[in-house]
């Protein structure tokens, strides 16, 4: 196999992983095969594929090596969830509710006391249903690491990604304590006015109804939702289905994830955007987010190598996703495109930065437990799970998701990352095309361009070599706290 063989054949394997994706994850099949899928890539498995990704002197295709080795391992864990949470379905105050529907349910029961109930069953049964094939799975990443010659995961994923993620854990615990008292201020105001309770009070069953600002729902009306994106995005010259490449499935069906995703099949030829409709604003969010990855996949040109195309740093991904949903909380967006007047405008944008900076925060807590987590057995992690991650959010969280609230490949970090590398390149748009730059064609070529490379550089180098700037939490904070002040 030569480097040449490498890269055809896996762009073959990831054209058939991500139609098994979308099909599986979109309610369309209900049991997954990706064990099937990797026994026809046995090729990519070998020690001489492991040593043509590493003599290519490219960092993305051999970390993309290791993970198709790590994949084909974990691929029965992983279709055993996916089947198990299609089947799962949890009885609430007598009622069934399947649990891939549980998010909705959250976001839109106003009856706290049914929020709470339906939560605690989702988390009782999900535990005892999911945590066991986690672990497991967990398990053998961690032995195919060692199995590399890495000391533990932690240090394996940090070579193979090139993220230092214990400076990375150092600044997210620098930016929970600086956006401390802020943010207990701001959700204190927002968690009594919304459901009457003090701090002290909060549950996790509470988050997605804290945040759902359902009485701005007639400025967000679904059967616009793609309208309103084509119409934003054509005024920057930019066409969210990038003449069919980019194909959107946003209906309700039964098995659909609750999550929404984008996943690419063909780089860039065909891009699938899935999301299932919750209401409101969110949906807005949510649509805007993966339009930002659906159009990042769809426009780099097909003669880009196979690594830019596909592999690379996901912060760059995720970073432009965020660039398109952050838009929906930016007041001069909501002004040209909902009917909100200004002061329901000003009241929906606080609304908006709390539960950002709960995000954010959020995912600086799951890094900072993931840290733990990766260098432990997986016993006795799900009181510091909960306290790190009630003490960040300050909404009360249960051991029993310790490991079902796990991205695999410390993917917190590329979240993290992603909002660093947006809040400069927003800060640089607005500089160079003014505030109103998300309807200014420059802007939208300047973008296109962008996203054309694909992932032919990690996050922070691409920021630093188009802003001058480095990535950091410190405008990220900056720009909440100004909305809150």
């Amino acid at each position: 196999m030569n480097l040449a063989q490498l890269t055809l054949t896996g762009e073959s394997l990831q054209e058939l992983l991500g139609r098994e994706y979308y099909l599986t994850l979109a309610g369309l099949k209900a049991e997954p095969e990706f064990s099937r899928i990797y026994e026809r890539f046995d090729s990519l498995l070998s020690d001489v594929a492991l040593d043509v990704a590493r003599d290519s002197g490219s960092q993305a295709l051999f970390e993309w090596v290791v993970g198709v080795r790590i994949g084909r391992k974990v691929a029965p864990y992983e279709e055993r969830q996916l089947v198990r949470e299609q089947e799962l379905v949890l009885i609430v105050d007598g009622a069934k509710v399947p649990y891939l529907r549980v998010a909705i349910e959250l976001a839109n029961s106003p009856d706290r006391g049914y929020r709470m109930a339906l939560d605690r069953a989702r988390a009782t049964e999900g535990s005892s249903a999911l945590n066991g094939i986690r672990r497991d799975r967990f398990a053998l990443e961690h032995a195919e690491m060692r199995r590399l010659g890495y000391p533990d995961y932690v240090d394996g994923v940090a070579a193979l990604s090139g993220i230092d993620l214990a400076n990375l854990g150092d600044l997210a615990e620098t930016f929970l304590e600086q956006t401390s008292n802020v943010f207990s201020d701001s959700l204190a105001k927002l968690a009594k006015r919304r459901l009457g309770v003090g701090l002290g009070e909060l549950v996790r069953a509470d988050t997605a109804w804290t945040f759902r600002a359902d009485q701005y729902d007639a400025a967000f009306p679904p059967d616009e939702l793609v309208a309103t994106a084509r119409q934003q995005m054509g005024e920057m010259g930019l066409d969210i289905e990038q003449r069919g490449r980019v194909i959107f499935d946003t209906e309700e069906r039964e098995g659909k994830q609750s999550r929404a995703f984008c996943v690419p099949v063909r780089v860039p030829e065909e891009v699938y955007l899935v999301m299932r409709p919750q209401g409101g604003h969110r949906d807005y969010r949510t649509l805007w987010h993966e339009l930002g990855h659906a159009m990042h996949f769809s426009t780099p040109a097909r003669d880009l190598p196979f690594e830019a195309r596909w592999l690379g740093d996901s912060s760059v991904t995720e970073g432009f996703a965020m660039l398109w949903d952050h838009l929906t909380m930016d007041p001069n967006w909501l002004e040209r495109y909902t009917e909100l007047n200004k002061g329901q405008i000003r009241e929906l944008v606080v609304e908006l930065a709390v539960q950002e900076l709960h995000l954010v925060r959020r995912y600086a807590a799951k890094l900072l437990y993931e840290l733990s987590l990766h260098r432990s057995n997986f016993v006795g992690l799900g009181s510091e799970y909960a306290e790190r991650l009630s003490e960040a959010t300050l909404f009360e969280y249960s051991e029993g998701d310790y490991l079902i609230d796990v991205d695999p490949g410390f993917y917190s970090a590329r979240y993290l990352r992603a909002w660093q590398m947006e809040a400069r390149l927003s800060a640089a748009l607005r500089e160079r095309y003014d505030t109103d730059w998300f309807r200014n064609p420059q802007a939208g070529a300047f973008v296109r361009e962008l996203m054309a490379r694909g992932q032919d550089r990690p996050a922070d180098r691409l920021i630093e070599e188009e802003t001058g700037w480095p990535v950091a939490f410190e405008p990220v904070a900056a720009r909440l706290e100004a909305l809150l002040a």
